[in-house]
């Protein structure tokens, strides 16, 4: 067993990601793994990743997608969620503590944190697909 608090491991900032072929800049946010290779001294055995994300005051994930699917639960804040439809359409949700929002493989979404002066914070559970490469830290 392994038993930790998150606040044990280290926050990664979250300076860009990738999407269509670009570099996004992402803002004020850091992701911790909860769950990954290498924890505890274990090799990663599981089909998932936990991770707990804090975006700052104003801060934001731009839309992007990947292959794997993921739940957002959100502990504290307030965010506003977007995501894109097959055809285009942009739909966005404001969301507060208690609500979590599932995207589904490849459907762009992006986070951004309503607050200019409170963090929102979130964990998101992704399911590790093909080789596990995307659960394992890379920022």
């Amino acid at each position: 067993m392994i038993c930790m608090n998150f606040k044990d491991v280290e926050p990664i900032q979250v300076r860009e990601i990738k999407y269509e072929g670009k570099s996004l800049k992402v803002k004020g946010t850091t992701i911790r793994w909860l769950t990954h290779r290498g924890l505890g001294g274990e090799e990663y055995q599981h089909n998932h990743a936990l991770r707990h994300f804090t975006i700052a005051p104003e801060g934001e994930v731009p839309v992007h997608s990947h292959k794997y699917t993921q739940i957002m639960y959100l502990l504290s804040g307030r965010a506003l969620c977007t995501a894109l439809s097959q055809d285009g359409k942009r739909e966005e949700r404001e969301i507060g503590p208690g609500d979590f929002i599932y995207n589904y493989s490849f459907e762009p979404h992006g986070m951004k944190n309503l607050s200019t002066t409170e963090p929102a914070v979130f964990l998101c559970c992704i399911d590790c697909v093909d080789d596990k490469e995307n659960c394992v830290p890379t920022y």
